[in-house]
């Protein structure tokens, strides 16, 4: 499997594996290995599997709308790489993004600014799994359009 490289690829993940779990849970139910505690709101076992069931659902169409945005953003990546205007960027900064782990790794994470049109546009790229041999002020290569998108060229870091 290979390594995300959005924030909606990792929540995709996520989604999809608590979904599948919830599913269970409402199967497991249906079938009377487990059933609600005295505590519980719900105290009819079928109530509670269904409940589990359409929560899992939820999980698994929210899973659904994340892929359809990583696609979109995969998409509008190769479209700038094949169609965009090649500018010249500068690193602003480069950092370990400490809050999001995928498997034992953290990915790295590079903030750059660049003009074009005459306008200064302020960017950070996706998940970079190992580390950019980059520092403040460096020279990257930015692919972007007139809509003020843009992405970092693939030999750039």
């Amino acid at each position: 499997m290979t390594r995300p490289r959005y924030t909606e690829e990792l929540l995709k993940i996520i989604f999809f594996v608590i979904g599948i779990a919830f599913i269970a849970m409402g199967f497991l139910t249906f079938a009377g290995l487990i059933g609600p505690t005295a505590s519980s709101t719900v105290q009819v076992s079928e109530v509670l599997g269904l409940i589990f069931v359409m929560v899992g659902i939820a999980f698994l169409a929210a899973q659904g709308i994340l892929k359809s945005i990583v696609l979109s953003k995969v998409r509008k990546r190769e479209e700038l790489l094949a169609d965009g205007t090649r500018v010249n960027g500068t690193v602003e900064k480069v950092y370990l993004q400490r809050y999001t782990k995928y498997g034992r790794n953290y990915p790295y994470r590079i903030l750059y600014s660049y003009t074009y049109q005459g306008k200064v546009y302020h960017h950070k790229t996706g998940f970079l799994w190992d580390k950019p041999d980059l520092a403040e002020q460096d020279s990257i290569v930015v692919y972007a359009n007139g809509q003020g998108e843009s992405t970092v060229g693939p030999g750039s870091y």
